[in-house]
């Protein structure tokens, strides 16, 4: 199956209403059962500490930028290990898709349709997730993308529309409540908002188009759905006060039905349900996208679209009997969840990043030691590679010796030839003036002949020590063309020397 990318600000988007959830629902009762009217405190003292976690989550995708949370388990701790607790999160998984199909139902059948049974709910809302699975995480994000608008505008709607009822003397005293209780309302908070965010590792980084916009996006929509939650929280306590909120199942639901403009405006509680449905709606996606991937991975599926249907059914039947009433559900929440969630959702994700870290630095390590190793290689290559150029160099400058030695041995020859020749010349023609009178013009002739052949072989006899003086500061390459050279003219000037022999003996033979 292809990999699916979305934007970073698809992701932003995704991360607020998620960390929404269903805390839209039943934080605000949660928190103000033990806080009273200092629980906005507690929820923003839990905003601030849930920096922490997304920083957590930040990091472990860092440290895991190709992987998802599935993958990195297997790939961090074994296959056998690794399966393990991928089953243990994926026991998390299913078990809270189910949960938010009953809190669906339970909205429904408890506010709005009294007479319909909660299957009914779970069977629509659960093929809406189906077909959002189906489609894929890229199609999921735009429609996030569509929603998103629509929940703002209603949520500022509903801010403005509630604001004229507000009353200050119910968030009255301030801080109150013993620091048990806000450590109390503080777990439950950061239980229901930030431990949900790792069902963004699924697709953080390894399905995110720009990591760096994605890694802020990840802190910004976590801040964004802190601070509407943080505002639904003070809004109920100072409308509905701190007791009716904590009574209340779905207080959020109960303060837009306060809702009263002009006495002609009424009655648009409904509208506000949109806005909790479409947060739902992103975090059961996620639960259900992330069980079903997860199971997929684990069998070595190419393609999860098969699991859909099977899970779907699955997630419907068990959310008609994860909780038996709505009491059991708060006590579940209150007291069971925080902890189950604590360990599947940030001890392993700590886990899984320390064996990253130190798996991280082991490669550092072994790649530092290949890089000394190749560079000792590298040095004792040039040693050698230096050594051979030194021999290469000390055997061609004895060459180069040896050659100059016979070049000069060469001209020293040539020179004592030439002398010696002339000189002979000369006798022979004196003795020929002796003998012959009457050829005493050819004897004339002769020497000027001999004289000027005695010129051109000094001449020539000069020109090999001009040249081997000039190859001498030349390169070295070009001795053995120099050699040729002087070969060659030594050659000519013998051979210039012995014609005028011959010809002074046969003149001899004449007389």
């Amino acid at each position: 199956m292809e990999k699916e990318v979305i934007s970073s600000r698809q992701f932003t988007i995704i991360t607020f209403l998620l960390s929404i959830g269903t805390a839209i629902l039943i934080i605000p009762s949660s928190i103000a059962s033990s806080s009273k009217q200092d629980a906005w405190i507690a929820a923003s003292i839990g905003i601030v500490l849930s920096l922490l976690v997304v920083k957590l989550f930040v990091t472990l995708g860092d440290q895991t930028p190709t992987l998802n949370f599935i993958e990195a388990n297997e790939k961090l701790l074994g296959r056998f290990f690794g399966k393990i607790t991928v089953v243990c999160f994926l026991s998390l998984t299913l078990f809270a898709g189910g949960e938010l199909l009953y809190f669906i139902g339970a909205f429904m059948k408890t506010e709005v349709m009294p007479e319909t049974p909660t299957m009914a709910f779970a069977l629509l809302f659960i093929i809406i997730i189906m077909y959002a699975t189906y489609l894929g995480i890229e199609n999921f994000a735009r429609s996030a993308e569509i929603l998103f608008p629509m929940f703002v505008l209603i949520f500022i709607f509903f801010v403005v529309s509630i604001t004229p009822q507000i009353k200050f003397e119910n968030i009255q005293p301030i801080m109150e409540a013993s620091k048990t209780s806000i450590l109390y309302s503080i777990i439950r908070f950061i239980s229901v908002f930030s431990f949900s965010l790792v069902m963004l590792l699924m697709i953080y980084p390894a399905s995110v188009n720009v990591q760096q916009s994605s890694k802020k996006g990840f802190y910004i929509g976590m801040l964004l759905g802190g601070f509407v939650l943080v505002t639904l929280i003070t809004l109920s306590i100072l409308v509905l006060g701190p007791a009716n909120t904590a009574s209340r199942s779905f207080p959020s639901y109960a303060l837009a039905q306060r809702i009263s403009i002009g006495n002609f405006l009424q009655r648009i509680e409904i509208i506000m349900a949109f806005m909790w449905i479409v947060s739902i709606f992103i975090r059961t996606f996620m639960y259900f996208y992330t069980t079903v991937v997860g199971i997929a991975q684990i069998m070595k599926l190419k393609d999860h679209r098969p699991l859909i249907l099977p899970m779907g059914i699955i997630m419907v039947g068990l959310s008609q009997i994860v909780h038996p009433d709505i009491v059991h559900s708060n006590i579940y929440n209150d007291e069971i969840w925080p902890i189950y969630a604590f360990v599947c959702t940030i001890l392993l994700p700590i886990l899984l990043l320390i064996v990253a870290v130190i798996r991280n630095r082991k490669s550092q390590g072994n790649s530092a030691e290949m890089d000394h190793a190749n560079s000792n290689q590298e040095q004792i290559t040039d040693a050698s590679n230096a050594v051979s150029n030194q021999g290469n160099q000390t055997k061609p400058g004895n060459t180069d010796a040896n050659q100059d030695n016979q070049t000069n041995h060469a001209n020293t020859d040539t020179k004592q030839d030439n002398q010696t020749k002339p000189n002979n010349m000369d006798s022979n023609q004196n003795n020929q003036t002796n003998h012959a009178n009457t050829n005493s013009t050819q004897d004339h002739q002769a020497k000027p002949d001999n004289t000027i052949s005695h010129q051109d072989i000094q001449e020539k006899t000069d020109n090999p020590v001009s040249t081997q003086d000039n190859q001498d500061k030349s390169a070295t390459s070009n001795s053995s063309q120099v050699i040729q050279s002087e070969a060659g003219h030594a050659t000519s000037k013998q051979d210039d020397q012995a014609t005028p022999d011959k010809t002074s003996s046969d003149k001899k033979n004449l007389e």
